[in-house]
């Protein structure tokens, strides 16, 4: 409406317009602190949404994140491999071993006065007994055999010159008018071995069984019983295997103690009962006849002796060889060893015939033939 002058009002007062101006202004700001709120959230979330968490570590133990983050995992520490123990030589030289290093123990011997024989690489009876001396000499273990322990000895500075001239020869245990009598009662010394110990299978070859090549008899003895096993053969009585032969005294000491331990941890034995237990079927060392070199165990593979044919040939026809069966559970008493049908022992022949027709064992035998 037009006012008094004729002209149009023209707006209001000017503080409504600075206010106006104000309110705007506020209006801006708060609007933009709300955005920038909004965005800085917005940045977070992507952050969290983007950036792995750092792995969180149990007692130094890095754990696995979840799926979907890959983490960095450094390669694990290589353990270094460890130092292997120096190799030690298992080889044992003995009786029926053949090659370069025999000829060269041979030789050793030789140089420091132990051995008289050729150096022909053939480990056999002279080498062996050679090898006895040398060990007793240097307080090994003396078993003919040449292990590691005798192997280092003689091929270092502490091996000496042999003391002992001549080398012994052995025993002849064939000698004399009354056969050799070898029991508890009756004790061999413990540097006794027999004259003329010869490789069974160097004589016999394929006609028998082993249970060690190595088995070694008075040649006497195992030319006897090459003959009986070949007529038995020829009877058709077949196969035989040696079981046992001559041992050492040595040796006799490892087969008692290795059973005197059976026994006391197996069944809980005192040392006393033990070795009680053991005597009767394992004689004490240097109380057995397998010392004589004159001893056989004869067996069959996979059967008891006792339920074959070989054994109903041996009991008839042994004693035509000079073989008698040693041991029988009726005249245990006497012997001190119980049964062992598989058991031999060459006496010869004459003596052999007179023991089976008299029924007589061994000690019987033997305490006649004084009396006379």
């Amino acid at each position: 409406m037009p006012n008094s002058n004729g002209r149009k009002k023209r707006g209001g007062s000017p503080y409504l317009f600075i206010a106006a101006v104000l309110a705007l202004l506020i209006g801006i700001a708060v609007f933009g602190i709300q955005a920038l709120n909004e965005r800085a959230a917005a940045d977070s979330e992507r952050k969290q949404l983007f950036t792995p968490a750092p792995s969180p570590t149990v007692s130094g133990v890095s754990v696995t994140p979840a799926p979907g983050f890959s983490t960095y995992t450094p390669a694990p520490t290589a353990t270094p491999a460890p130092t292997p123990a120096p190799e030690i030589d298992a080889t044992v030289l003995k009786v029926g071993s053949k090659g370069d290093e025999v000829s060269r123990l041979q030789a050793r011997l030789q140089e420091l006065g132990y051995y008289a024989g050729k150096v022909d690489g053939d480990y056999g009876s002279g080498t062996r007994q050679a090898v006895i001396v040398f060990q007793k000499q240097h307080g090994l273990a003396a078993d003919g055999a040449a292990g590691p322990k005798t192997l280092a000895v003689l091929y270092s500075d502490q091996a000496q010159m042999i003391v002992t001239t001549p080398m012994p020869t052995g025993l002849d245990t064939l000698a004399g008018d009354i056969p050799l009598l070898v029991n508890k009662w009756n004790v061999l010394p413990e540097d006794y071995f027999p004259a003329d110990l010869v490789r069974i299978k160097d004589l016999a070859g394929d006609l028998l069984l082993y249970d060690d090549e190595s088995f070694m008899g008075v040649r006497t003895a195992v030319e006897a019983l090459i003959r009986m096993i070949g007529d038995a053969k020829q009877d058709g009585v077949d196969p035989w295997k040696v079981g046992g032969a001559y041992r050492t005294i040595a040796d006799q000491k490892k087969i008692f103690n290795r059973r005197v331990n059976k026994y006391m941890n197996d069944d809980g034995l005192s040392r006393s009962k033990a070795e009680s237990r053991t005597r009767l079927t394992v004689a004490d060392p240097g109380a057995s006849e397998h010392h004589t070199g004159l001893a056989f165990d004869l067996n069959v593979p996979g059967a008891t002796f006792s339920d074959t044919a070989q054994y109903v040939w041996l009991k008839q026809h042994c004693w035509d060889y000079g073989f008698i069966m040693r041991y029988t559970d009726e005249k245990e008493d006497l012997t001190g060893i119980i049964g062992e049908e598989w058991h031999v022992r060459y006496v010869g022949v004459e003596h052999a015939k007179k023991i089976q027709e008299l029924d007589l064992c061994l000690e019987e035998y033997v305490e006649l033939l004084k009396k006379q």
